[in-house]
């Protein structure tokens, strides 16, 4: 995706998300053949994140994690970009466009323990797989927005008083810290956790 396709927004509420980000998930199709494409109704990358809103995250440098459809293998590129609320511009502060960086069928993590992300700030995260590198703008992508938050006192005293995987993760949820509830999911060897999640709507 060009980077000028995620700049430039009118926004009259100042904690929407730039209208990029609104439904491009659901608009990238995949890396299939047309008749492939034309019998599935499923989008080729889905963000476990919010699409319509900003998933805040407590951490300065938080998991992403995405879903991938095809069993194939591809050459896939990340890049972060902080967002500019004032004045709808997008800057590039990281991007991985390594050869080793390719696709696997099902949920994909990605952590940057060294990017560190500031409170109070906005940013947006795209994946994209590369399908053919001669013809870009064919490339599917998915991009979500995310803004960096302290944790409320009441939600940090209720969170250091439990120990309990599903409770934690509901906590979360309750305070609307989706990459945390995301990340608890992912990391926990309690599969019960993952489908209450699942069932909550939280999770594919």
């Amino acid at each position: 995706m060009p980077t000028t396709a995620l700049a430039n927004g009118n926004n009259n509420n100042s904690d929407d998300p730039p209208p990029q980000t609104r439904g491009t998930s659901g608009g990238s199709r995949g890396c299939e053949t047309e008749s492939e494409a034309s019998s599935s109704s499923i989008p080729n990358i889905i963000l476990l994140a919010p699409t319509q809103s900003y998933g805040q995250t407590l951490a300065n440098s938080p998991t992403f994690a995405w879903f991938v459809k095809d069993t194939s293998s591809w050459q896939m590129e990340f890049r972060l970009y902080e967002y500019d609320q004032n004045n709808k511009q997008s800057r590039l502060v990281k991007e991985i466009k390594d050869e080793n960086f390719k696709s696997s069928p099902g949920i994909m993590i990605l952590s940057l323990p060294s990017q560190e992300l500031l409170v109070g700030r906005r940013y947006l995260w795209q994946v994209e797989l590369v399908c053919d590198a001669n013809r870009p703008s064919g490339n599917p992508f998915a991009i979500a927005a995310m803004k960096v938050v302290l944790t409320p006192p009441e939600v940090k005293n209720q969170l250091s008083q439990s120990n309990d995987v599903l409770k934690v993760a509901n906590l979360s949820k309750k305070a609307d810290l989706w990459y945390k509830t995301v990340e608890i999911a992912l990391s926990s060897n309690n599969e019960p956790t993952l489908k209450e999640l699942r069932k909550q709507g939280k999770l594919i």
